[in-house]
């Protein structure tokens, strides 16, 4: 106890001090993590990126790494924006699962496993992998595929019905249907990669902040023209389900860069 009907010592001086400085530190380290202390968030990408075109129309996958720095936040969605620079033609997408990195050997096959796409959390100075598989924003793109086949699905079905057709012929013949090439025609519309610059724009909505990404890639003719091949793959594929045949879909993966301001 302190007597302060006399002056104070040099030591209870110290000690008061001491006493002080104690119950600040606390209240000093909150205010510097609530106020002062300023999150840095940023998206590290792997470097590579997939793109496709299938019966769900153009879209990209790409990985990399969240990493926050001072402080936690929560990523509650990714969006993503395609610019092709030869014309300034869009391609609007959003997150729409989470592709595993790692294969799973079932029974002698390899298969990736996905999960829908969903908020998480990047603790403070951490990284966070993200695998992440875009869709599509404006249409289902699924559904409109389906339509456009179907003409062809249908007036093939003659054609398969023929007694010993094999599928070489019976592939020619589908290919001679105006139902066949009408719906080349419009899927050829719905197709996006074409030779050209592309920009690619990441939005990434985390806490109360988003975090805006540019990078650049860059496709060839020889791109271009194998990701098109699918679209014969696709007008091919009732055929090839008649016949119990694998389509495999063309796929391609290219690096892209952050861009430079």
């Amino acid at each position: 106890m302190f007597n302060f009907d006399q002056p104070i010592t040099t030591y209870e001086f110290i000690a008061i001090v001491l006493s002080v400085i104690a119950l600040l530190i606390p209240v000093g380290k909150w205010i510097y993590d609530k106020l002062i202390k300023r999150l840095r968030f940023d998206f590290i990408p792997s470097g590579m990126i997939t793109l496709y075109h299938n019966k769900s129309g153009s879209y990209i996958s790409l990985g990399g790494v969240y990493e926050a720095k001072n402080k936690s936040t929560t990523v509650k969605d990714i969006a993503a924006t395609v610019i092709r620079k030869s014309d300034n033609a869009t391609l609007p997408l959003t997150w729409s699962t989470f592709p595993s990195p790692v294969y799973r050997n079932i029974a002698g096959n390899y298969e990736t496993s996905f999960e829908t796409a969903h908020p998480f959390k990047v603790e403070a100075d951490t990284l966070v992998p993200a695998f992440i598989e875009f869709s599509k924003t404006a249409t289902n793109t699924d559904e409109e595929t389906n339509k456009i086949l179907t003409p062809v699905v249908r007036a093939s079905s003659a054609i398969l019905a023929q007694p010993n057709i094999g599928v070489a012929i019976a592939d020619a013949q589908v290919k001679q249907l105006k139902e066949y090439n009408n719906a080349k025609l419009e899927l050829n519309d719905l197709f996006f990669w074409k030779t050209s610059k592309y920009e690619l724009v990441i939005f990434t909505k985390h806490g109360n902040s988003m975090l805006k990404k540019v990078y650049t890639f860059e496709l060839t003719n020889d791109d271009s023209n194998k990701l098109k091949e699918n679209i014969d793959n696709l007008l091919a594929i009732h055929v090839a389900d008649h016949y119990r045949l694998t389509v495999t879909m063309n796929s391609i993966r290219k690096e892209f860069k952050e861009k430079k301001t």
